[in-house]
């Protein structure tokens, strides 16, 4: 048990407490403090069958302290674990929707294999690093906005990313990613899978083929002023790319998941970049969006279970416990038939 729910087993313990000294319900008749001895057979009805008929067992246990107790265990039971998690969960969350999705900052652990890593990228802290801005000029990408960015989304950053992307196997050497000589894995149809933070050091150290034009007008993608102002500073090993724009491509495959697998990333470029020098932006544009509107709906999704759960757990049992209000969400906890508030009757 952690702090937080021991200080919430006291505090129920001390509430328990207080209220074992106040007038006892039953269905029947009210039992105080002082006639609590003269009524032998009300007090064993509120006893389990089990101590009711043990005539060694003297001692009585009220409705209220008995549902107080069950709140007590369930707080104890399911708040260790549940609380904390669920902290860090929606913190991660928020980050997450708030644009900050950095994926290649973590500390390198003193056990580092990069043979067998899951990341073998972890030790090249200059392509790791996170760019916040690269410098570049020019328009923003067409609908960024919808991305709900942590930062500016240049056009030329897409560019510059979309310009190192030939075909699939320009984002990795999938067959010897090290997911595929983990124990214990198929030999003939191992999983590839990688990482975000791989693909953003790979990106990064790629070699920068040419400039993407547009399929329909066959004229360079952003315009020519565009390309003669930008095109030899991008063209450079370890020219500058925002993480942003390394974000914005990487979710049109993988959906805002933290690894991805050359399946999908083959049939996305096909709708976008299909030849090796052409690149559709408004195509792009729409695939980005749809790949961060998961990540929108796995937020509402992650809300609405933590509504429920809290709810049944936590709230509703308190509030009919100690306000005589009944919102649902099952039957823990005492409400007062007659004077019980119900949201749902």
């Amino acid at each position: 048990m952690n702090t937080l729910t021991i200080t919430f087993f006291f505090l129920a313990l001390f509430v328990a407490s207080v209220r074992s000294f106040l007038p006892i319900r039953t269905s029947s008749v009210v039992l105080s403090p002082t006639n609590w001895k003269s009524d032998t057979n009300t007090r064993l009805k509120l006893l389990p069958p089990i101590l009711s008929e043990s005539s060694s067992f003297n001692v009585a246990i009220s409705d209220d302290l008995v549902d107080v107790l069950k709140y007590v265990i369930i707080v104890a039971s399911f708040g260790g674990g549940l609380i904390p998690a669920a902290i860090a969960g929606n913190k991660a969350m928020f980050e997450t929707l708030a644009g900050t999705r950095r994926g290649g900052e973590e500390e390198v652990p003193e056990d580092y294999d990069p043979k067998t890593n899951f990341d073998p990228t972890m030790m090249d802290t200059k392509n790791r690093a996170y760019v916040e801005s690269s410098g570049a000029s020019g328009p923003e990408l067409p609908g960024s906005a919808l991305l709900f960015p942590n930062e500016r989304i240049p056009l030329v950053d897409v560019i510059a990313i979309i310009g190192r992307i030939q075909n699939v196997d320009s984002l990795a050497d999938w067959a010897n990613l090290p997911s595929t000589t983990w124990e214990r894995v198929s030999t003939t149809n191992p999983p590839m899978w990688l990482p975000r933070a791989t693909f953003k050091v790979n990106m990064r150290k790629a070699k920068f083929q040419s400039w993407p034009v547009d399929p329909k007008t066959g004229e360079p993608v952003g315009g020519e002023e565009l390309k003669r102002a930008e095109e030899k500073r991008i063209s450079k090993t370890g020219a500058l790319i925002g993480d942003a724009a390394l974000d914005a491509v990487w979710d049109t495959w993988a959906w805002g998941a933290s690894v991805t697998t050359p399946d999908k990333v083959d049939a996305t470029l096909k709708n976008y970049h299909s030849t090796a020098d052409t690149f559709k932006l408004g195509d792009f544009t729409s695939a980005a969006i749809r790949g961060r509107s998961i990540t929108g709906l796995s937020a509402v999704t992650f809300i609405a279970i933590q509504v429920i759960v809290y709810g049944a757990l936590f709230v509703a049992p308190a509030l009919r416990q100690y306000a005589n209000i009944d919102i649902g969400f099952g039957e823990i906890g005492y409400c007062d038939p007659e004077t019980c508030f119900r949201i749902f009757s």
